[in-house]
């Protein structure tokens, strides 16, 4: 039995080359000044994984007991309060 099979011919469309997507916060760039406003959070958490936050804090989520920072680049992070080793800056009061 002979089974005929028609070419296939597949265009793919051409793609750009992927770039990396920015830092999460430009801590380590040296033209970058920091504003009175911002806070530097060095945080761990229980498993290991280390990171430094700078950024604005835009509010305290009690239930959660975290901090909502605003990095540099205007993305909302998560600083859990209890994985917090060591920040820079005055942070504002919170309630118990």
């Amino acid at each position: 039995m002979t089974v005929l099979m028609d070419p296939v011919r597949i265009v793919t469309p051409s793609r750009t080359a992927v770039r990396p997507a920015a830092p999460l916060d430009r801590s380590g760039d040296p033209l970058s000044k920091p504003s009175p406003s911002e806070r530097t959070f060095e945080i761990e958490s229980p498993n290991g994984y280390a990171r430094t936050v700078v950024g604005t804090i835009e509010y305290l989520d009690d239930e959660a007991r975290t901090y909502m920072v605003r990095s540099r680049i205007g993305e909302l992070v998560r600083v859990p309060l209890r994985d917090i080793k060591r920040e820079h800056g005055h942070l504002p009061e919170m309630r118990t």
